[in-house]
């Protein structure tokens, strides 16, 4: 059985009122990224007023308990504060999410909290694990009219994990790569009980959070605006103040919205109007209304080939999908000739392919005759071609190369200063990257950015937490894209290595287990199907079945590699 752990999550603030209802008591429940399930919320979170004659610690609770019914304004949480504070403090300002298990400290008259912090959130909805540590806070508790009152409250709201993970859900919002041909998720949380239309809308309308922004584009005019009501459910309308006045560019907001629209439970199709006037679409039905599937070729996922390659006698072969197939040889040079490739790399369709040979990078085509020499560089990592084609790779310090046909250019990378890289893997949407650095002896995974313009920028470190009931896993070896939204990361320096899934904002993990028996070097991950394969140092190629179960593909195989 798989093992999840809930890492916290958080608040969209500055958004629609709503009441957000948070049980109790209870398991957590994680949804997927693009539930179409029903969203029942959970039970209801009532908050008392301060009880006459409260010690410091109940007013404390009940503060910490108040805040996580989420009602514009926190009116009951405000209860717990002295008039002044009533009037100054500004739950808007952020939310701090900490770690469950920590208790406020009472000392006499005074009472102060000390607790490690999962994450904070901004009006965006973006979760943001950097920086967090410990927090402390002295809440400065006074006597107002004969009653303990909070004078100094935190700014923001202050709330545990296991609240988070019982009330709020993740939703993405979608916005479009550099080619403006894929889109792209942006991962937000919100309350159940306002995971609204109007909710989600206001998300996208507002753009890409801060991390995300510098690596994607979005159809939607500047200052567009909902300028009405937006039904709950079924066929959604969604009034704007504008929209494109090109076709192209109006279907290119709407697989947007679609794609941000279809999340929600009971949802089947949307109109626009701007201005109070219909909005005609390219993809309309005849009744106006626009369907969500028309985000479905925006999608990268169905481009994905899904064969499994891998090297077997020094040729690339097509892996078996299970343990009773054989392994089948390509008709090209690159199974005619011999070749001692330490990494594979096939493009997304399944017809280029690379192949790191010593400090070069080979690269041909599957089946066709012709392979050619396009980098060479001192301890190469396995390359990969990104979804429009480009090859891709990189040496330990951080050198960064494309690759178009024959050309290869460096990239500038800021974002990996400081960092020896271990191994990298590109998206899905080709906008970001997954890396596994070593800084110092201590292996780290996080993500950064592939900024196009005039040329290509990888900036923006964020690391990702990969914490197992609270306890970190270490020695990170290898990465893939499980999903667009997800990473499947090969840790575990000491064998036997380990394999686990984890949410790219770190928040809910999955341990796939192992083979007691294997001495794993590599990982392959489809983000199609989330298929994973692990390469053996033996000459043994695993296939991860389900809960726990990894079964061993027949013949010697090395460095498998999924396409894209």
């Amino acid at each position: 059985m798989k093992r999840r752990t809930a890492l916290g999550l958080v608040l969209a603030l500055g958004l629609p009122a709503g009441c957000a209802t948070l049980p109790t008591s209870g398991s957590v429940v994680s949804e997927p990224r693009r539930s179409q399930a029903s969203d029942p919320g959970a039970a209801a979170i009532d908050p008392d007023p301060p009880t006459p004659g409260a010690s410091p610690s109940l007013i404390i609770d009940g503060f910490l308990h108040a805040m996580a019914a989420y009602l514009p304004g926190y009116p009951a949480a405000r209860e717990y504060l002295t008039s002044a504070a009533k009037t100054t403090w500004k739950p808007e300002a952020g939310v701090l999410v900490y770690a469950d298990g920590t208790e406020p400290t009472v000392t006499a008259d005074t009472v102060s909290m000390e607790v490690p912090l999962v994450g904070t959130v901004g009006a965006d909805g973006a979760f943001d694990a950097a920086g967090v540590g410990m927090w402390s806070h002295d809440f400065g508790l006074i006597k107002e009219n004969g009653e303990w009152r909070i004078s100094n409250p935190q700014s923001g709201i202050l709330i545990s994990r296991y609240l988070f993970a019982s009330g709020f859900v993740l939703h993405d919002v979608f916005f479009l790569d550099s080619t403006r041909s894929t889109l792209v998720p942006d991962a937000r949380y919100v309350a159940r009980g306002n995971r609204t239309p109007t909710t989600v809308m206001k998300m996208l309308l507002s753009g890409p959070s801060q991390w995300l922004g510098p690596a994607v584009v979005t159809a939607v005019p500047p200052a567009t605006a909902l300028i009405g009501s937006v039904s709950d459910s079924g066929e959604i309308t969604i009034p704007l103040s504008v929209v494109p006045a090109n076709a192209a560019d109006r279907s290119l907001m709407c697989a947007q919205i679609a794609a941000v629209l279809r999340q929600l439970p009971d949802a089947t199709g949307f109109r626009l109007t701007a201005q109070g006037a219909a909005v005609d679409i390219t993809e309309q039905r005849a009744d106006g209304s626009v369907p969500f599937g028309m985000a479905d070729r925006y999608d990268p996922l169905p481009t994905l080939t899904i064969q499994l390659f891998a090297m077997s006698d020094g040729h690339l072969v097509r892996a078996p999908d299970g343990s009773g197939g054989q392994a089948r040889v390509v008709n090209g040079d690159f199974g005619t000739q011999t070749w001692q490739a330490s990494a594979v790399a096939v493009a997304a369709d399944g017809v280029d392919a690379a192949l790191l040979v010593g400090n070069q990078v080979i690269r041909g085509t599957v089946d066709g005759q012709g392979t050619k020499s396009v980098l060479t560089r001192d301890k190469i990592l396995r390359p990969q071609f990104s979804r429009d084609g480009g090859l891709w790779t990189m040496t330990p310090s951080g050198e960064v190369w494309r690759i178009d046909a024959d050309h290869a250019v460096q990239v500038a990378a800021p974002g990996l200063e400081g960092r020896s890289v271990v191994a990298f893997r590109i998206s899905p949407d080709g906008q970001r990257m997954a890396v596994v650095s070593d800084t110092n002896g201590t292996r780290e995974v996080g993500l950064v950015r592939i900024e196009a313009g005039t040329s290509y920028v990888v900036n923006g470190w964020r690391t990702v937490p990969l914490l197992q009931d609270t306890s970190p896993i270490v020695g990170a070896v290898d990465v893939g894209w499980s999903s667009t939204t997800s990473i499947t990361v090969l840790a575990g320096i000491q064998r036997p290595a380990d394999v686990v899934e984890v949410d790219i904002d770190g928040i809910v993990l999955h341990d796939d287990g192992r083979s007691d028996t294997w001495s794993a070097t590599s990982l392959a991950v489809s983000a199609r199907g989330s298929r994973k394969a692990v390469g053996d140092s033996t000459g043994a190629v695993w296939l991860y079945q389900d809960s726990f179960r990894w079964n061993p593909v027949a013949g010697k195989l090395t460095v498998p590699s999924y396409p894209g």
